[in-house]
């Protein structure tokens, strides 16, 4: 008996019963918990809905009341209309993962915040979303979910919209916590971890000595490891063009699909796909061993681009990373930057670091931008013009070397809008009927991508109209050639090229090349043989008047200087010239 006793066994110590019990407790606990964290959750989602609902109203009325202060029409300028509605307005903050969106007839006018997500969705949500203030979620495959809210102005047509990115269930928990949940909630995990290794005591075990027979199950073939068990993520980020349909055909998708496939299936590379419609992109989940993206990145694109050649392809792809969740915030990064194809054009690789290092760059294109291209059309000084135009246009044949100067979207983009509208506006004040008058910025960027065509693009307008109204020009000229003849006669003496172009507003340049198109002569040969013609003039009518006053008079600082140039036109100096014309005149009298 005694030897029963000591050799007693765990379940003389934690009865079958009282495992029960303990079980039971923790399923209680761990309801109770998640039931808890459930009810957070759902508190935290109506609050931040109600949040959302009642910031665009404050914006809402925030924009009107500025429309209502100013008379004027809005400005077709961006930024004259951001500053107009936002920068003077009692505005509330926008918060850092949030952005307003203000729209005209289904037009996106400007977005302030976190651009996240693309103008024709923004676009498009807020038609979805309808003249009231609640609060729509936007779901869609392999994208994040956004809360939405629109709101129709009271004063204008305008449309505001405000959206910000859906918090996840994690998220919305820990925002959700105050002092007393936090409270309860570190109770119920205390109460439940001691429950469960009480449990986990209670469980008996082998006694010693007792024999333990392992079974050895045969070996199967090794399945393959699922997706995520190799070192390295990354993605990559197909964005096509097509001029003719922005949506890709069902075949070409195929064809694409087949095409990558096989070129990761080679490379020994698990990947998922995933197809982006409403920015027009495929995406590539990856996870692989070894390999160099912009070798592969390269190779795609080139055999994308034989397979299909009636669209263009850019491929993004994000550094090599050690977790699924850096993959997917670098693509998402990526996604809100595809905007870069629209300067960069097609037909290149870009790397997520290029992309920072663009993004991160504070240069100016040029600030005086505006009122350049605004004096040389006034000044129908077009040749100038282009040539400025193509050196613009030349920025970017150096944009990717990592000696040249890197540009932001923003920064690019806002030169090419403020030269669009300024030659624009300058049709539309000649009454000249072109089709650029009817589009805007952004359409001829997405009908020809890349900034270069772009440039020529604004070029050949110009030219057509320089062509279209060559009378017009002709008539200038004649104007420009009598100002330009009447200021040297006005002051000879301090006539110089600077000068009168100034009064012309007019660059020196310019006034140059106008000058020996309609003479045939440089402006400094003419001014210098009208001063000697003068010189002659004084010389014979002007008896009392010295050599050297004649000299000053017309500007020659230097005496010596005066009379090698009247010798060299007239073959003797100046005293000699004098004396000769008074013979003859005194000859001539007799």
């Amino acid at each position: 008996m005694s030897a029963n006793a000591s050799n007693s066994s765990p379940d003389d110590i934690f009865p079958a019963k009282h495992r029960r019990q303990c079980a039971l407790l923790l399923s209680i606990l761990l309801c109770t918990l998640l039931l808890f964290c459930c009810y957070i959750i759902s508190q935290s989602h109506m609050t931040r809905k109600n949040a959302i609902s009642e910031h665009t109203a404050l914006c809402a009325s925030a924009l009107d009341g500025q429309l209502q202060k100013s008379a004027e029409a809005l400005p077709a300028d961006p930024a004259a209309l951001k500053n107009l509605l936002l920068s003077e307005a009692v505005f509330p903050d926008i918060p850092s993962y949030g952005t307003l969106v203000v729209l005209s007839n289904g037009r996106v006018l400007l977005t302030h915040g976190q651009n996240i997500l693309s103008y024709q969705l923004a676009a498009s949500m807020a038609e979805s979303a309808g003249p009231d203030t609640s609060i729509h979620t936007y779901n869609a495959p392999n994208f994040p979910d956004f809360y939405f809210c629109a709101v129709t102005s009271q004063v204008s047509e305008l449309v505001y919209c405000y959206y910000e990115p859906a918090l996840s269930s994690w998220q919305l928990l820990l925002a959700g916590l105050t002092v007393k949940r936090s409270v309860f909630l570190t109770i119920l995990l205390l109460a439940a971890v001691i429950t469960f290794s009480l449990l986990i005591a209670s469980i008996p075990v082998n006694p010693k000595g007792e024999r333990i027979i392992e079974i050895t199950i045969p070996d199967e073939p090794e399945a393959e490891a699922a997706f995520g068990s190799l070192p390295y993520f990354s993605g990559i980020i197909i964005d096509y063009h097509n001029t003719d349909s922005n949506l890709i055909s069902p075949e070409t998708l195929k064809l694409f699909d087949q095409i990558i496939g096989d070129n990761l299936t080679v490379n020994k590379i698990r990947y998922q796909f995933s197809m982006q419609r409403n920015s027009d992109c495929l995406q590539y989940d990856m996870n692989y061993t070894n390999y160099n993206l912009r070798v592969l990145c390269d190779s795609l694109k080139m055999n994308l681009f034989n397979a299909a050649p009636e669209y263009e392809i850019n491929i993004y792809y994000s550094n090599a990373v050690t977790s699924y969740a850096e993959m997917e915030k670098e693509l998402l990064y990526l996604h809100r930057n595809l905007r870069y194809s629209l300067i960069l054009g097609y037909g290149r690789s870009i790397s997520i670091e290029r992309v920072k290092s663009f993004e991160a760059s504070k240069a100016v294109v040029d600030a005086d931008a505006a009122s350049i291209i605004q004096n040389h059309l006034r000044t129908r000084a077009y040749d100038d013009l282009y040539d400025y135009l193509r050196h613009k246009r030349d920025i970017l044949a150096h944009y990717q070397r990592s000696s040249s100067t890197l540009y932001s979207f923003t920064q690019v983009y806002r030169f090419a809008e403020e030269s669009f509208s300024i030659v624009k506006l300058f049709f539309q004040e000649n009454a000249f009927e072109h089709p650029m008058v009817q589009t805007a910025c952004i359409a001829v960027f997405r009908a020809n991508p890349g900034f270069r065509a772009f440039c020529e693009y604004l070029i050949s307008c110009i030219k057509t109209y320089q062509c279209e109204n060559q009378h017009v020009l002709s008539s200038r000229n004649e104007q420009i050639m009598n100002s330009i003849y009447m200021y040297i006669e006005q002051d000879l003496a301090g006539a110089n090229l600077n000068s009168i172009a100034r009064k012309m507003q007019m660059t020196d340049s310019h006034l140059s090349r106008v000058f020996k198109k309609n003479t045939g002569s440089n402006f400094s040969e003419y001014l210098s043989e009208r001063k000697l013609e003068e010189a002659a003039r004084l010389l014979v009518q002007e008896q009392k008047m010295k050599v050297g006053e004649i000299s000053d008079m017309l500007g020659y600082g230097n005496p010596t200087y005066f009379l090698s140039r009247f010798k060299a036109k007239y073959g003797i100096s100046p005293s000699a010239y004098r004396k000769e014309h008074l013979e003859d005149k005194t000859a001539g009298k007799s």
